[in-house]
Order: structure tokens, then sequence, then C-alpha cells
């Protein structure tokens, strides 16, 4: 999702979820996500060793998100599209009806398909969690 992202904006705003959210969360194996931190310097690896030597003129920000709503609502930054998962779908079309009720424009939703394993089931961090799949 994030490829995509950068395929189709000049600056992406990638948001990641802070420990103490997490904290909150009803996640199935929690202790086998890394910490912020971590995640934070994953990423930024990703982006500038990968992406950007791809995309030289693409500008990214990550911003660290309490929950589903922090950035996307808040109109203090110019935002476009929303790429999102056959899992986060939902998530979106809610986000733009709640960025119309506070007179923000629509995001465009770009839906990127999941990556199916050879049963057809989706392949998921939460499954390399649990130890369904193996990296």
């Amino acid at each position: 999702m994030i490829s995509k992202a950068f395929e189709i904006a000049e600056h992406v705003i990638i948001g990641i979820v802070r420990d103490e959210a997490l904290a909150k969360l009803d996640k199935i194996c929690r202790e086998a996500i890394q910490p912020y931190d971590i995640r934070i310097l994953n990423v930024t690896s990703y982006v500038d060793n990968v992406i950007l030597k791809k995309l030289p003129d693409r500008t990214y920000e990550i911003v660290g998100i309490f929950g589903p709503y922090d950035v996307v609502l808040e109109g203090e930054r110019k935002i476009d599209y929303i790429v999102v998962s056959d899992e986060t779908l939902p998530r979106a079309v809610m986000i733009n009806v709640l960025r119309e009720k506070k007179g923000l424009n629509s995001l465009e939703i770009v839906l990127v398909p999941m990556i199916k394993d050879q049963y057809g089931r989706p392949i998921s961090a939460h499954r390399f969690r649990t130890g369904e799949l193996e990296a």
C-alpha cells in the first residue's frame, strides 16, 4: 500500500499506530508487534532505500496515530487520497462521511487488493504474528 501511495501522490503521509493506542486494541499476539520506534525505522528504511530510489521527487512524513481518524479528520493537511486494502475499505468510506460532515473534501479511495495465499486467504501481518504463516 505504501508503494501505491507514492505512485499516485507527490507527498505521502504515513500513519503508524502509537504504542499507547496499540495497548488499547484487542489485538491477538500484541506482544509480537514491534515497538513504535522500530516500526518507524523499518518504514523509513523501506521508503528511503526502495521507494525514493525509484521516485526521488516524492516526499513523505510519518505521523504517530492514536486512532483511525486522527490525521484524516484534523483538516490541517491537504489530503486527496486514502490508500486502503479490502479489510480497511469500510473505514475509508466512514472517513469520507465524517469528513463531509466537517466540511472537508472527500478523499479518493484507492483500493489495493490484498495478496492471497494458495488457498485464497489474505496474507497479513496478523497471520504472521499468530504463526499461521512464516516469513
